[in-house]
């Protein structure tokens, strides 16, 4: 029996997988004996092709995963927050996503501008999702950090 066309994706998916897995090095190997050569390429691409390029970027960024990736990247670079790993990362946001009201004082959030993910800014771990208001009046390290002093 043929399969189907998401079943066959999913086993060349594995395939590739597998493939990149086994051939790390030699792919490594080769990009970074390529890389001026990738470099120019894309740049040169990117001169020619402005508008289709900036339209690509803009539909990425509306998009539920151009979303997520901007979201989480905001999260560890402009505000330090640490994850342990990906899925954490992952976990959180779709906390963030589906949270509606704020875990200190219960508001309802109107839209998403209204959430915050809390966090100690003294160690950047992630604890709570919460609205602007309590957001700004909260200073206070985590257990944690108060238990090191």
């Amino acid at each position: 029996m043929p399969l189907s066309e998401e079943e066959q994706k999913q086993r060349n998916r594995v395939n590739k997988k597998k493939w990149y897995d086994a051939n790390k090095d030699k792919v490594q190997e080769y990009r970074d004996t390529n890389k001026d050569k990738r470099n120019k390429y894309y740049k040169e691409y990117r001169l020619a092709n402005k508008e289709k390029v900036k339209e690509s970027k803009k539909q990425y960024e509306q998009s539920v995963g151009g979303k997520k990736t901007i979201t989480i990247n905001n999260w560890k670079t402009k505000h330090k927050i640490l994850f342990k790993d990906k899925e954490e990362a992952e976990f959180y946001y779709e906390t963030y996503i589906n949270t509606h009201n704020c875990s200190w004082c219960d508001v309802e959030f109107i839209n998403s501008k209204d959430r915050c993910l809390d966090h100690c800014h003294t160690c950047g771990v992630p604890r709570a999702i919460i609205c602007r208001q309590c957001n700004f009046k909260d200073l206070v390290p985590c257990s944690m950090c108060l238990l090191q002093n």
